[in-house]
């Protein structure tokens, strides 16, 4: 698309320079205030269209950058929303062995039996 904006806007170019070109030779050929007029309105008409050009350019080009942040914004938050629900996987596997851990430690002793003692070597 910004291939074809770009030939147009060339175009644009070319024909507001041989426009103006064309009035400014018949304003000095005749010398006379109503070719003066003439090859001012063709060199504004020119001026616009080549803005006009630039600004049809400039807003495809606009438009094609935000479909391409919104698809560079989806990924990320794509990314970002499984990366989250991993973690929060793990911390909960994390919190269970904990608890598990925390559990066995506190575990009441059977009445009549002694912990194990582990050997000072062992440790």
């Amino acid at each position: 698309m910004a291939e074809r904006t770009t030939e147009e806007t060339r175009g644009a170019v070319r024909q507001a320079t041989a426009a103006a070109g064309e009035e400014q030779l018949f304003t000095f050929a005749r010398g006379d205030m109503g070719g003066l007029v003439r090859a001012s309105q063709a060199l504004a008409d020119g001026t616009s269209e080549l803005g006009r050009a630039w600004l049809a350019c400039w807003q495809e080009q606009l438009a094609e950058g935000m479909e391409l942040a919104r698809a560079v914004l989806e990924r990320q938050g794509t990314f970002l929303h499984s990366s989250l629900e991993r973690m929060t996987t793990q911390a909960t596997r994390n919190a269970e062995l904990t608890t598990g851990m925390i559990d066995g430690y506190f575990a009441p002793l059977r009445r009549g039996e002694a912990p194990e003692r582990v050997p000072k070597d062992a440790a």
